[in-house]
């Protein structure tokens, strides 16, 4: 059996309030979970890596043959709780490490 690819997503979480790593993963999940169903929640593999909440700056790990619909499913929240959110994804790799690296240059809160 073949295992799958992981894909890590960059991303900056922008907000009107504090809102947690748990919140953004049920959030994500919820929201794919509406447009395609709980075959591709469980298959997608969503997990949040890390989030820093003062930068508002993220390593989400998806299985990248879902990448897309949880990329689509995030673009679509609009509040979590009663924070109005936007989801903006920065760069995706393949490894933490990568994304660690570019993010030393821009200065990112992530360790």
């Amino acid at each position: 059996m073949k295992g799958y690819r992981k894909r890590h997503v960059l991303f900056r979480l922008h907000s009107d309030g504090k809102v947690t790593d748990r919140e953004i993963a049920a959030a994500i999940r919820e929201s794919v979970m509406t447009l395609f169903g709980e075959l591709v929640v469980a298959d997608s593999r969503l997990y949040i890596h890390s989030f820093d909440e003062a930068t508002g700056t993220g390593i989400l790990q998806v299985n990248g043959a879902f990448l897309e619909e949880v990329l689509a499913a995030a673009a679509l929240i609009e509040s979590i709780g009663p924070s109005r959110v936007s989801f903006n994804p920065q760069r995706t790799s393949g490894t933490i490490r990568s994304l660690l690296e570019s993010t030393r240059s821009q200065s990112v809160g992530l360790q």
